[in-house]
């Protein structure tokens, strides 16, 4: 089954990669392609893909990282140093949520750095290093 073109603006709006979208609904990316071009969805713009993130990665009740970037950012696990952190992205078991959007890095990475100093302070957000 195929996410119906209100599923799939969601989705978009939720900066799921059409990979991850294709996962969930057990097809191919090529055919998330399709349907966005079939439903006439501008992604870029639903994704705000202009805008800077930061994002937070959740295992089970806790936060283990928080990180910020680009819309794609979250979910990319190629670039990662951690290799449990990296492995678990793989292994989608992660839970992805976009915490805050910005208009420029320099805000992004800010508030970045406060969610990491209280993460830290509750023995959380472990694949992050500490900041100052």
């Amino acid at each position: 089954m195929l996410p119906t073109q209100q599923q799939l603006m969601k989705h978009l709006k939720d900066k799921l990669t059409n990979q991850d979208i294709a996962t969930m609904y057990g097809t191919t990316f090529q055919k998330i392609i399709q349907l966005i071009q079939r439903n006439q969805l501008n992604p870029d713009d639903l994704r705000k893909v202009d805008k800077y993130i930061v994002y937070e990665h959740w295992i089970d009740q806790e936060v283990i990282y928080v990180g910020s970037g680009l819309w794609y950012r979250s979910r990319r696990y190629s670039n990662r140093r951690n290799s449990e952190h990296k492995e678990l992205m793989k292994e989608g078991k992660l839970k992805y949520i976009i915490v805050g959007e910005f208009d420029n890095v320099k805000d992004a990475r800010k508030y970045e750095v406060e969610l990491i100093q209280e993460y830290k302070k509750i023995n959380q957000a472990k694949y992050n290093k500490q900041v100052r």
